[in-house]
Parts: structure tokens; sequence; C-alpha cells
């Protein structure tokens, strides 16, 4: 394990054990516990807990050992196509997880030399990147900027100079605008979001209050990222209650205003629906034991986002089309699964995904906003469309 792994390994440890990321947990115990045992009770869903409860792991250990499993060199050179191609060698359903680790191996690079990342995703070396992992590249040299410049802060600090992390996020910001390209830079804010959540919890009010005073689209990324990040938490490793509905709780109770809470919930459906699209049950059991979601537009939005992005990256998936298509039994199941998941994933497929490409702007999935009036706008300004394939590979 590199010292970087094992270094951020520690800090998610210690970061676990901010007070608040338990309360929930402690809550569900006092006032649900026939439901904190749902794991160890046989009744209808406890199967689905425990297949999401595994392949969150899987996902987990995948991320932590990306740079191991397709060869990230420790020092120069950095072939870069051909670490590509070994992320997406390592399978279709991993390879979303592959490749944003190896941009944030990428990012880590410049850091790891004395250098200040400069064009990593705009520059000659990444210039015949495949279009299709160009959104998870952002989303990890996000990851690499965000996790250097916010290091210095500690992972149980309650709160921060607001002068000093008011400079810190401006140069993240600036660095992650300046390494992306046209289009893409809202898949790296995204993920000041999910490294200030996860490594540094006492900030994440005062980050988001600065953001929003700087750049209210950069905020929405960032609550994405917040809602993203709470999926992983430690608490929601632990087999006792309902880690989903908690986790979108806490989402929705951490954003300070709708637009916040919007984005969070989108974050936390994104992770829920990426996590789960070779188990599609379990999915449709969550919409069972929670009706609501299902009329949420946050959480269809993130749904339908989250799909657009794994078709992006990869296309040829056979899980996309399963999970879309799948139908829970029961006539009222199927009809709440139409409602919340077939019909918004046939419409971003068919409808938004090929505006958002043609334009360049797939990197507004990274935030909630109701996608119908995204498309709108992008078709009364887009006067370049079809100048590009993302099949086609590189810029």
């Amino acid at each position: 394990m590199s010292d970087g792994n094992a270094q951020a390994i520690l800090d998610y440890s210690v970061a676990s054990l901010y007070p608040s990321n338990w309360r929930w947990a402690v809550r569900d115990f006092l006032t649900q516990p026939a439901g904190a045992w749902r794991f160890f009770v046989p009744a209808p869903g406890s199967v689905e807990a425990w297949k999401e409860l595994l392949k969150r792991a899987e996902i987990y250990v995948l991320v932590s050992q990306v740079p191991r499993l397709i060869g990230v060199p420790s020092s120069p050179p950095f072939p870069l196509l051909e670490l590509v191609e070994r992320a997406y060698a390592l399978g279709q359903f991993p390879a979303v997880w592959a490749v944003e680790g190896l941009g944030k191996a990428f990012g880590d690079s410049s850091w790891e030399q004395g250098q200040i990342p400069s064009d990593l995703l705009t520059g000659p070396q990444a210039a015949q990147l495949p279009a299709a992992s160009l959104l998870m590249m952002h989303a990890g040299i996000g990851l690499s900027i965000a996790t250097r410049l916010l290091s210095p802060f500690a992972p149980l600090a309650a709160a921060a100079p607001r002068q000093d992390l008011a400079r810190v996020l401006a140069e993240i910001v600036a660095l992650c605008r300046q390494n992306s390209r046209p289009g893409y830079a809202g898949a790296a804010f995204e993920s000041i979001g999910l490294v200030t959540r996860t490594f540094h919890p006492g900030l994440v009010q005062d980050a988001g209050r600065l953001l929003a005073e700087a750049d209210e689209a950069v905020a929405g990324f960032y609550w994405h990222g917040v809602g993203r990040a709470i999926f992983f938490l430690a608490i929601s490793f632990l087999p006792c209650g309902n880690a989903d509905r908690r986790g979108f709780e806490m989402a929705a109770s951490e954003a300070p205003d709708q637009g916040a809470r919007d984005s969070a919930v989108a974050g936390m459906a994104w992770a829920v629906t990426l996590t789960n699209q070779q188990q599609p049950e379990v999915v449709a059991d969550l919409l069972r034991r929670d009706r609501a979601l299902a009329g949420d537009p946050a959480f269809v939005n993130g749904l339908a986002s989250s799909i657009i992005m794994r078709y992006d990256t990869t296309p040829e998936a056979p899980f996309t089309a399963s999970f879309c298509d799948y139908r829970p039994p029961g006539a009222a199941a199927a009809e709440l699964w139409e409602e919340a998941v077939a019909g918004p994933c046939r419409r971003a497929l068919e409808e938004y995904y090929p505006v958002l490409e043609a334009t360049d702007r797939l990197g507004e999935v990274f935030r909630y906003q109701p996608l119908p009036q995204l498309i709108q706008q992008r078709r009364s300004g887009a006067g370049g469309w079809g100048r590009r394939s993302k099949r086609g590979g590189g810029e």
C-alpha cells in the first residue's frame, strides 16, 4: 500500500469519528429498534440490504486499490493512455471508479514532483484520451486538488479561520477550472464536496457558505459531492438499520437551503444508483420502503444524471439497459418503478444525453438542476451541434 493510500485510510478513519456521523445511527437504534436489526431478521428487504452492503464494500476496496490494480508508476513517466486502457480492462462495472482513481493518481503525480497541477486534461499528454474517460478523469483530478489543498485542516476540526478556508477554496476552484476541458469542470468541482464531507466533516457548512458567496453554480456541484460522500461514510458499512434512508435524511438535513438540499439528495441518489446497477432489486426495495423518494425531483434527477454519466463512461455496459428495464414483481411496484426509474432513464438517454454530449455540457449532471430546463437552454444556444462524437475519442 502506498504512503498516499495509507494516509487516506487513516484520515478517513479519523474523520469517521466526527460525532454527527454517528448521531443518526444512534437515533435509528433508539427510535426504530426493529429496523435497526433488519440485516439479521428475515424480513422483506433483508436480502437486498446485504446485497448493497457487500457491493458498497466492494467499491470501497476497489477505489483504494486502483493504483496497484492498474500499475500506476511511483515516478515519471506517466503513461496516461495505457493506464486508461488498463482501467477499462478491469471490467465495465468497476471502470467508473477505476478511471476516477486514475484521474486522482494523475493529479497526485504533479504534486509528488513538486509541481502545481497545470493543464492536466487540456495539455498534450491528455489530448488522445478516449472521450468516454473524460467525465471521471475530471472527477479524479478534482479529488487530487481538493485532497491536497484541504489537507492542512485537521480532520476533526469543527471550524477553520474563515479567511484561510476562503483562500484555499478559491485556489481549489481556480485549479479545477485551469485543468479542465470546457464543459467538464463540474465533475471536478463536485469532488470538493466529496473530499470535504469525507475527510473534513466539521468544515462542510462553512465551505458551503463560502462557495455559495463566490459562485452559486460551484456550490451546487459541492453539495452534490457532499451527498455522494454520505453514501460511503463509515456508518453506512455497519450491518444495522436502514443506511440509505438515513443517508437521504442526512443529506437533506445538512444542506442550508433548498438548492443545496436538492443537490445533496441528488448526489446521494447518484451513489445509490451507480452502486446497485447490477442489482436493481435493491433500488426497488428502497422505493418500496420510502415511496416519497419517487416523487422527489432531486432523487429522480440524481438517478437520471448518474445513468447519463454511466452511459457516457461505459456505453457498452449491458447492465445500464437491464437496470432501466427491470420490472419488480407486483403491479404497484412496477408502476412505481416506471415513474421513478424507467421513465427518467429513457428520457435521460434518449432526450437529454444527446444534447449534453453535442453541446459539451456533460459536466452539468454533477449537480441538481431540472434536466428539461437545462436541455432547453442548451438547445437555445447550441449553434455547433454534432461537431464531435463522444465515441470517437479525444477532442
